[in-house]
């Protein structure tokens, strides 16, 4: 047994000495079993920066010929490429093996996982807390994106864990994972072919086995229900617009600033738009890969956008920050009226109901990191840091 554990615990170390790139295959204990996952540093990796991450999930019924998984999908992608040119970090988790086959469970998809109620939502939650102690992450900066079954698990994680994600990307799937009640407004940018023979854009069963017996909303459906999630009010279609030959959908003025863009390729099939082939024809329309990430850095977590963080929006002053022992909230308006503090994890900290102006309070005793105050009366957040 301990040579097991030795065996699953020993990180595997690839180096590329070329790039200077790192790809370390780990893995946690988690529900009473090994998980394992992948991580890669980016070129010029440097443990005083603090990076965004993105979560890359790979499509179901892998079959388990390797000790790795989480390969496929970087070749499909080539995230990891992406990740070297702009400096963000990349996990490839892995879905368990049952049956020789790798899959996630998404709710209503997908077998093995799906039938045996395999807890993948437990599993990132918990990874995410051991990579945030162990790699210099900006916390509030952590993505999701997945093909497929992958996809479908996105969706799942950003209605259970809207706290730890600030946006997700999905490719060649549907929303599987019902009812969805996200705490958090989730930002969405999405892919999909309409001649996909797998998955089919406008719902129905699985188009080959075993998602036969797997009846999928249609993208519409899918997009109707963030709609609703996010409380968006518009919605823009653009159908070959611009000399283009996909379908693009921007719903916006959603809550909290989030959007969601949808773009249907009129070729390829269930495969990832401007990637490397995995036995279907690739769409070559668009990179799926330079879009999520021109999308993802618009976000940050708790929906909030750029301006948001810098206060452009409203006059509140938050001094100092980052901060020791005191913060001190301002603004010229009338009143801070309600407002409530939440830890990076998405933790209820504070709630406050002031007609005061400016509001002192003492964080002597809080953890340090990132902390989040979010305005009722305005529907705005802040940040600040406690050190």
């Amino acid at each position: 047994m301990k040579k097991v554990m030795l065996y699953f615990v020993t990180n595997f170390i690839m180096l590329t000495s070329a790039f200077c790139q790192t790809d370390i295959y780990d893995s946690i204990y988690v529900g009473n079993v090994w998980r394992n996952y992948n991580i890669h540093l980016p070129t010029g990796y440097n443990s005083s920066t603090n990076y965004p991450l993105i979560l890359g999930f790979h499509g179901g019924q892998q079959a388990a010929t390797s000790s790795q998984g989480w390969t496929v999908f970087a070749y499909q992608s080539n995230l990891s490429e992406k990740a070297d040119s702009s400096g963000f970090m990349v996990v490839y988790p892995e879905g368990k093996v049952i049956n020789q086959n790798r899959s996630w469970n998404a709710g209503d998809c997908c077998p093995p996982a799906m039938n045996q109620d395999v807890d993948d939502v437990g599993f990132i939650d918990n990874l995410l807390d051991s990579l945030f102690a162990n790699y210099p992450i900006d916390t509030t900066r952590v993505y999701a994106t997945g093909s497929s079954n992958g996809g479908m698990l996105c969706y799942r994680l950003a209605c259970e864990l809207s706290h730890r994600f600030a946006a997700i990307a999905t490719n060649a799937c549907s929303q599987l994972y019902f009812p969805c009640h996200p705490t958090n407004k989730i930002p969405i940018i999405s892919f999909h072919s309409k001649v996909d023979p797998i998955v089919f854009y406008n719902g129905g069963m699985g188009g080959a086995p075993p998602l036969t017996a797997i009846d999928f909303p249609s993208q519409d459906s899918t997009l109707h229900l963030w709609t609703q999630n996010n409380q968006c009010q518009s919605r823009d279609t653009i159908i070959n617009g611009n000399g283009t030959d996909y379908d693009f959908i921007r719903i916006h003025n959603c809550f909290c600033n989030v959007e969601i863009h949808h773009y249907a390729t009129t070729d390829g099939s269930h495969s990832w738009p401007g990637g490397n082939p995995n036995n279907n024809p690739v769409s070559m329309q668009m990179s799926a890969t330079d879009l999520l990430w021109s999308f993802f850095q618009n976000y940050y977590l708790g929906c909030e956008v750029n301006e948001i963080l810098e206060n452009r929006k409203l006059d509140w002053k938050i001094m100092p920050n980052p901060c020791s022992d005191f913060v001190t909230i301002s603004t010229c308006a009338r009143g801070l009226g309600n407002f409530k503090i939440y830890n990076h994890f998405g933790q209820w900290i504070k709630e406050v109901d002031s007609n005061e102006s400016v509001w002192t309070f003492s964080t002597m005793n809080w953890t340090p990191g990132v902390y989040y105050i979010f305005s009722v009366d305005k529907e705005s957040w802040f940040r600040f840091i406690k050190m």
